[in-house]
């Protein structure tokens, strides 16, 4: 299966033989956690922006946001770390993922609007806050007075 991240992508940020040593060289543990990352990202985005959109695979490596490439880096990263010694994770790891959530949590609150594909109007699975539930509506107010 093909990966939004691209191995090359990893270069900027770790050598690529820590990166061995953290999947000891297995693919799919590697595999794994940029799944595991790319959920997580998609958690907090997918209310305003159409993630089947940004992480589509049809799109030319150069296409991608580099800031949503260097992120999700910084969260697999994180968790593969987190895999091997949960209690000794690198403070550059650690860092590094706090800003990404802290930033992924102002773009989920509209404090950042980053250049990102948004749903058209129409097809926002989310519109009106995502629920049935419809607010105003409700019995009369009553009192127990005895």
């Amino acid at each position: 299966m093909k990966n939004f991240l691209q191995p090359t992508d990893y270069n900027k940020q770790i050598r690529s033989s820590i990166l061995n040593v953290l999947t000891n060289q297995i693919d799919d543990t590697l595999h794994d956690a940029e799944l595991a990352a790319q959920e997580e990202m998609e958690s907090y985005l997918r209310r305003r922006y159409d993630v089947g959109a940004i992480f589509s695979l049809q799109q030319h490596v150069a296409d991608r946001k580099k800031i949503i490439v260097m992120y999700l880096i910084d969260i697999t990263l994180y968790h593969l770390h987190s895999n091997i010694t949960p209690d000794n994770i690198p403070e550059i790891r650690y860092l590094r993922y706090t800003r990404a959530i802290e930033w992924l949590k102002k773009v989920a609150d509209s404090k950042l609007t980053p250049d990102l594909p948004e749903y058209p109007a129409s097809d926002n699975p989310f519109e009106n806050g995502g629920s049935n539930f419809f607010f105003g509506w409700s019995n009369e107010k009553t009192s127990e007075k005895y």
